[in-house]
């Protein structure tokens, strides 16, 4: 890929889709250059747009496929193409692998990110193609897949099984196969799963105002804690 190429940027994607407004953008921007973080999962914690579609509109405006993490299965092959460090450090995660083309297929949340496209390529000499996931789900696909952590009961590694990516239009572009029968004592559902992200952002909005009121009293400077999250 070469170099010069100027990122894509995820907010004027999404107003192009028409997602968001140009005022709600203003806002998550203010609120990424306060507190950090991508831009995408700014504009979903403050409820802008969900997750789903926020996948929906990158992979129509850029034409890419989009992924479901539910059910898919991942060749080894596919994942030890870039190790577990590397993927759960920059969210990314192998999701197919063509040796014969040296094709790898990455599932990115965001595939604007150039300069990581370019860094796959050089690390695994294969060229890279792009499906978008959401990041909450991409996180949990990077710990179930390379650290085996259990996240819903359908989602297993297998060898010589078809995955599910969807087309920019909508169409499924290979089947999925049936996921296994759920795994006894495995309780932990996607709607489980979602309270427990409401949960987890509810305590980092509390997070977040006792960090605003240490600030304005002076106990710490915001750059200060931004290099300490950013870390």
């Amino acid at each position: 890929m070469c170099a010069e190429r100027r990122r894509i940027m995820l907010g004027e994607l999404l107003l192009r889709a028409g997602v968001i407004t140009e005022e709600q953008l203003r806002t998550a921007l203010a609120e990424q250059k306060k507190w950090g973080g991508k831009l995408g999962q700014v504009l979903v914690d403050l409820n802008f747009l969900d997750e789903g579609l926020l996948v929906k509109a990158l992979s129509k405006q850029l034409a890419l496929p989009r992924v479901d993490f539910v059910g898919l299965v991942i060749s080894p092959e596919a994942l030890r193409q870039l190790d577990a460090e590397f993927s759960n450090k920059r969210q990314v995660l192998p999701i197919s692998f063509d040796e014969s083309k040296k094709q790898l297929v990455v599932a990115m949340s965001d595939p604007g990110d150039l300069d990581l496209l370019d860094e796959i390529e050089f690390k695994t000499g294969c060229r890279v193609q792009v499906a978008v996931a959401g990041d909450r789900a991409l996180s949990r696909a990077v710990r179930q897949f390379y650290f085996g952590e259990t996240m819903t009961s359908g989602s297993v590694i297998k060898e010589d099984k078809p995955m599910k990516m969807t087309d920019p239009l909508g169409n499924t572009m290979v089947c999925p196969t049936s996921p296994p029968p759920p795994v006894a004592g495995d309780n932990l559902t996607e709607d489980r799963i979602k309270r427990l992200e409401q949960l987890q952002l509810k305590q980092v909005l509390v997070l977040k105002a006792v960090v605003e009121l240490l600030i304005e009293r002076g106990y710490i400077e915001r750059e200060e804690y931004r290099r300490k999250v950013e870390k």
